[in-house]
This record gives structure tokens, C-alpha cells and sequence, in this order.
């Protein structure tokens, strides 16, 4: 009963981690509708109303909660299929939330809060480029480590499924991986007819579902054997 409980608890923070990953998305709309993604242009995702980046931040906790509830239930995956490798395993997944939150608040927010907030200081529009650049000049390097630390998330779940280790079966990945290819090809057939493309920049938020999957389908699996 006490094992019952645990998988169920498991699986409800996965759909949370996917839940949270959509409302991620739905974050990254507030901060790319209506702007020239593909821009040359390095001030055109700067000059998003204040109120808008405001109101990202807020979806964007909401979000970062159930995606650690997701996690949590990751690093439950990892623990019982792969023991004390699993502790190991899931240090770059847990990492990855960090990313999550760091990618969103510090470049998705951050660069244009501090452009906006220089010119509205009296300094000229060069200079307010020349600082957010700067700033972000120091910050690349732990940009590429945690995109890194993602894709590690999506190997080891990878060698799961394949090698069997989940208990799923191989079709799981295309159906995983194709379910977004879809959702990414309707997402530009839209931009192709509507001309907007700024709401694609959620696509990454939408792909991070990709963690959680797994083991949503894992502790849901293992709650079907309990109760045969």
C-alpha cells in the first residue's frame, strides 16, 4: 500500500514537471509575441513592454515549482532503476532546473529589464547595448555548461528506454520525440500563415516536457503492475 502511494505521489509530480514545462511556454509567449524573433536587430527581444516581462516572471515561478516537483520524481526514477549510479545521474538533471530558471529570469528577462531601465536612466541607446552585451559576455560560459547538462538529462533518459532499464518499450522515443516534432511543425505552419513568430520561442520550454515523460510513464506503469 505504502509502495501504491509512492508511485502515485511519482507520477502526479511527473504530469506536474510536464504541467510545468507547458506554463514555461506559456511564460516564454509574454516574452516573444509580438517581437521579430529572427532579427539582426540585438535590441528587438529588448523592447518588450515592462509589464509583460513582469507578468512572464510570475508565470514563469508558477512554472519552476511544478518542474521541480517533475525532477523530484526523476531523481525517484533514477534511484530505483539505477541505485547509487542514479544519485550521480540525476546531479546534472537536478542542475538542469537551475538552468531552467537561470535561462528564463537572467536572459530572457534580465537583458531587457537592464536595457530598458539604462535608457529610462538618461544613457544613450550604444552604451545600454554595449552594457546588457557585456554582461551577458560574462555569463556565456555558464550558459553553455547548463544547455550541456540538459542534453546529458536527455542521453541518460535515452539509454533508459533503449536498453530497457525502464521497463518501456523503444516506441516510447518516437512517440516522445515525434509528439514534439509535431507540435513544432504546427507551431511554424502558423508562423508561415499568420506571419507571427514570436510565439515559437516557447518551443524549448515545450521540449523540456521531454524530461518528465519518462517517468510519468514509468510510475504509471509500475501502478498498472501493482494492481494486477
Amino acid at each position: 500500500m505504502i509502495e501504491k502511494e509512492k508511485n502515485n505521489e511519482s507520477k502526479n509530480m511527473a504530469v506536474a514537471g510536464v504541467c510545468g514545462a507547458v506554463i514555461y511556454g506559456i511564460a516564454d509567449m509574454f516574452l516573444y509575441m509580438g517581437t521579430d524573433i529572427f532579427s539582426k536587430d540585438t535590441t528587438a527581444l529588448w523592447r518588450v513592454p515592462e509589464w509583460r516581462l513582469m507578468a512572464s516572471m510570475s508565470i514563469g515561478v508558477v512554472g519552476s515549482l511544478l518542474m521541480i516537483l517533475g525532477f523530484i520524481s526523476l531523481y525517484r526514477l533514477y534511484d530505483e532503476v539505477f541505485g547509487k549510479l542514479g544519485k550521480v545521474l540525476v546531479t546534472p538533471s537536478f542542475l538542469c532546473i537551475g538552468g531552467v530558471l537561470y535561462m528564463h529570469y537572467t536572459l530572457g528577462v534580465y537583458s531587457p529589464l537592464t536595457f530598458q531601465s539604462a535608457l529610462k536612466a538618461g544613457v544613450s541607446e550604444d552604451m545600454a547595448i554595449k552594457l546588457v552585451q557585456k554582461a551577458n559576455s560574462y555569463m556565456n560560459p555558464l550558459t553553455v555548461v547548463l544547455v550541456v547538462l540538459g542534453y546529458f538529462t536527455e542521453l541518460v533518459l535515452i539509454y533508459g528506454i533503449l536498453s530497457g532499464k525502464f521497463g518501456l518499450k523503444k516506441r516510447t522515443l518516437l512517440y516522445m520525440y515525434g509528439g514534439y516534432a509535431i507540435v513544432f511543425g504546427i507551431f511554424i505552419l502558423i508562423g508561415l500563415c499568420t506571419g507571427e513568430w514570436g510565439f515559437t520561442g516557447s518551443l524549448e520550454s515545450l521540449f523540456e516536457t521531454t524530461f518528465f515523460i519518462p517517468s510519468l510513464l514509468y510510475w504509471r506503469k509500475s501502478l498498472n503492475k501493482n494492481e494486477d
